[in-house]
């Protein structure tokens, strides 16, 4: 397994590593990247939004709605204030209270309906004080809509009611009790008592919530007390707009954790005092949560007036089916965009890489020694300029080979030309050497010294066939060849040297002599007694200049001009008439061995003389060995 991922590792690295590759992993780069984070930000950005903006929205439609609610509760509680001001309401409560009072006294035993918890019998007095209250409060019920029931009860508990739809409910007589402490403990102030569900007596059963509230007069004494039914219609007809807006539930809960309204009709009149997740919550909010397994988006709310929580839950499914439906186009969208822009990066990449795989191609064919290739130039372009470098440079390359060929014959035939001229020093050298040890048998110590210094000549002409020497040698070799001459010519050649610090100077082999030798047999002026040859040296930049100037007849402007051209012409150019062989030969020699720019330089004034300007480079050529 290792193996076969470092396997899989090395063929992606070499991939990546080529050109196309490291192209392709560019464009993926600046292609995925910016699309792909665009796409997703854009998306969240997008559900966030949505999600705000729901948000926002069910915030104030909530805000509107708890102003619905917050205004009927105050109407009902005004309606619940109306008795205390009303002197026929006061009148018949206070009627009441002294009949019951009295017949309380005189009769323990009374029977009483076990649903309103009035007497079985009525008196007479007791039929007219009925229908005179009851008559008192039926207004109360066309006050407000969606009051269905208004009941009164002295403070004995017997009860007057006007009913508006659903009759009386049924349990009247057992939650009278509930009303009476909590209006009592109010002292006065309206109760707001949550949901219940009840049944009338001609009708089924319905969901209602009740104001209750002491009544008392103005002389601070407690009449009694009223109590107004209102159908959870009245809600549900303020929620259901909202429902149907946000698709979601509303959940309405008092501050004892009973629940008011469920637009699900789940939970009406339950207590969920016991579900610390809503208890927990603040005064408004949003939170995601679960109902049912499936993720719900709940926003909350309370009011300040009646104390009522709401929580509006929307579905994440509807409410972000919109955006679901954005980002999966957006998704999709992405993906062909992206897909269709990795075509063309790669059509791009290979078309551009085409001619740069062609190009290695014909270099690594250059790298076999095979110049015969041209790249085909087809366009202006970067590639074009840099194909047409390489066809340049291989023509380039192509003329250099050929020149260092032919320079490397016309070395071979310097070095060939230059051991012809030698004359095969070995037999010569032996030879010189018998008649050397003839003259000192005879006693001719000239012609002994003479075959020395030929011999010495001979012998530094063989060498070792380096090509530089130490300056210190070269110019000895010169002093051997002009102690020669002297005894040939009795003496008429001076040897001036002028100028020369370093003896070590590394110089080209045989460079001064053919010099000399050329100003000896063609400058020698037989007019005068003596001919004097000056060798000096002197720094010019980087290179080392050594002059020798001699005080010979000289050459005329054609003859010169005749000579410079003959020093750089080939050698099959003309007839070799042997003059100025020696000074082509060095000339020759120094430019195989620096470079064009070095060699020789003449200038001559017929009468005066003639001077030879050598140049060589401060820096060796590389390979060169010093020889001591």
């Amino acid at each position: 397994m290792k193996w076969l991922l470092r396997g899989t590792w090395r063929r992606i690295s070499s991939s990546i590593a080529r050109m196309e590759g490291k192209l392709f992993v560019v464009f993926l780069f600046l292609i995925i990247l910016p699309i792909g984070v665009l796409s997703y930000i854009s998306a969240e950005r997008y559900t966030d939004s949505i999600e705000r903006n729901t948000v926002t929205y069910v915030s104030q439609v909530s805000d509107l709605m708890i102003s619905k609610l917050d205004d009927y509760m105050e109407d009902m509680k005004k309606i619940s204030i109306i008795p205390s001001y009303l002197a026929e309401i006061k009148a018949g409560l206070k009627e009441s209270n002294r009949i019951y009072e009295s017949l309380s006294i005189e009769s323990t035993d009374e029977q009483l309906d076990p649903t309103t918890g009035r007497a079985a019998t009525l008196s007479n007095e007791q039929l007219e004080l009925l229908r005179r209250v009851e008559g008192s409060i039926y207004f109360l019920n066309n006050i407000k809509n969606g009051a269905n029931t208004v009941y009164l009860f002295d403070r004995y508990g017997h009860s007057y009611f006007a009913t508006k739809s659903g009759g009386v409910r049924s349990d009247l007589k057992s939650v009278y009790q509930d009303w009476r402490n909590l209006a009592y403990d109010a002292a006065g102030y309206p109760v707001l008592v949550s949901t219940q569900q009840v049944s009338g007596s001609t009708s089924g059963s319905r969901y209602v919530f009740t104001i209750v509230r002491e009544i008392i007069d103005t002389n601070y004494e407690s009449l009694g007390l009223i109590a107004v039914d209102a159908n959870i219609v009245v809600i549900e007809n303020i929620v259901k707009d909202l429902d149907k807006a946000t698709h979601g539930t509303t959940l309405i809960v008092d501050n004892n954790g009973q629940v008011v309204y469920d637009s699900e009709k789940k939970f009406i009149g339950q207590n969920m005092k016991s579900n610390d997740k809503l208890q927990a919550l603040g005064e408004e909010g949003s939170l995601h949560t679960k109902v049912d397994g499936k993720p719900v988006l709940s926003i909350y709310k309370q009011s300040s007036n009646t104390g009522w929580k709401i929580y509006i839950t929307i579905p994440e499914q509807k409410l972000m089916g919109e955006a679901l439906r954005i980002r999966a186009f957006t998704l999709v969208s992405a993906i062909s965009i992206i897909g269709f822009a990795l075509l063309i990066s790669l059509i791009f990449t290979f078309t551009l890489t085409k001619p740069l795989r062609s190009l290695v191609r014909m270099m690594k064919v250059v790298q076999t020694g095979n110049l015969d290739v041209t790249f085909p130039v087809r366009s202006r372009d970067e590639m074009g300029l840099v194909g047409n470098a390489f066809n340049r440079m291989i023509i380039r390359v192509k003329s250099l080979v050929e020149d260092v060929y032919m320079a490397g014959q016309r070395k071979k035939e310097a070095e060939l030309e230059a051991l012809q001229n030698q004359i095969n020093p070995h037999f010569i050298y032996n030879t010189l050497e018998s008649i050397r040890m003839t003259a000192v048998m005879n006693d001719d110590v000239e012609v002994s010294d003479m075959t020395q210094l030929l011999g010495k000549l001979l012998r530094y002409g063989m060498g070792t066939g380096t090509e530089t020497v130490a300056l210190s040698r070269e110019l000895e070799h010169l002093d051997m060849y002009m102690q020669l001459l002297n005894y040939r010519y009795g003496n008429r050649f001076v040897l001036g040297i002028s100028n020369v610090t370093d003896m070590n100077l590394p110089v080209m082999k045989l460079l001064f002599q053919p010099i000399v030798e050329n100003a000896v047999y063609h400058g020698m002026d037989e007019s005068k007694s003596s001919m004097t040859i000056n060798l000096s040296y002197e720094e010019e930049g980087m290179d080392h200049l050594f002059t020798i100037k001699d005080d010979g007849v000289g050459m005329s402007d054609a003859n010169l001009k005749h000579l410079r051209q003959r020093l750089n012409e080939p050698k099959d150019s003309h007839v070799n008439n042997g003059r100025g062989i020696g000074l082509r030969n060095v000339h020759e020699r120094l430019k195989l061995l620096f470079g064009e720019g070095y060699g020789i330089r003449i200038m001559s004034k017929q009468g005066v003389g003639t001077e030879v300007t050598v140049r060589l480079p401060k820096e060796k050529t590389k390979g060169e060995r010093l020889i001591g």
